[in-house]
């Protein structure tokens, strides 16, 4: 009887042991891309933007084209905005008084379409690369993804889309 148990026993525990390695396999190769997205973003960002010290990270994927966030601050402590394109070949270095901050889109958004819930929020450029803008992407109340594209530089919105 005492070997049945032990049996099950270490049974258990190896199949718990497998449970435990696969959710952690899971969930390195989910978080891999986005923590390596993020590495490669703050290494640029410190060189080119010269930003010393990193207070958030945001993507923003839009089409073809996306880019990866990295807010800090610099040696004199003005807050800027290093946004790097995917192919880490463009940098756009935007200083945080000259814009509205992720909140204040964020809050543009929630106070004028009440969504059930915000996704996220990214800053990014527009199809041609010129002007900054944010991305409030959110659920409505009924469950549909939406999202706005308002300007960094005053908050206007400047395109959404409803109900996908």
């Amino acid at each position: 009887m005492r070997k049945k148990n032990g049996h099950k026993k270490t049974i258990f525990w190896l199949i718990l042991l497998v449970l435990v390695f696969l959710v952690v396999v899971y969930f390195r190769g989910a978080l891999g891309p986005r923590q390596q997205n993020e590495q490669q973003a703050t290494a640029l960002a410190e060189k080119y933007a010269h930003i010393t010290k990193k207070t958030d990270y945001y993507e923003y994927q839009r089409g073809n084209s996306g880019y990866h966030t990295v807010v800090g601050q610099n040696k004199q402590g003005e807050k800027l905005y290093a946004v790097v394109s995917n192919n880490n070949r463009k940098i756009n270095v935007l200083s945080a008084d000259k814009g509205v901050s992720a909140k204040q889109a964020q809050d543009a958004v929630v106070s004028k379409r009440k969504p059930k819930k915000v996704l996220n929020v990214g800053l990014g450029m527009d199809k041609k690369g010129k002007k900054p803008l944010w991305e409030v992407t959110y659920l409505n109340q009924k469950g549909n993804l939406c999202y706005t594209l308002l300007s960094f530089k005053d908050g206007v919105v400047t395109k959404e889309i409803q109900n996908l």
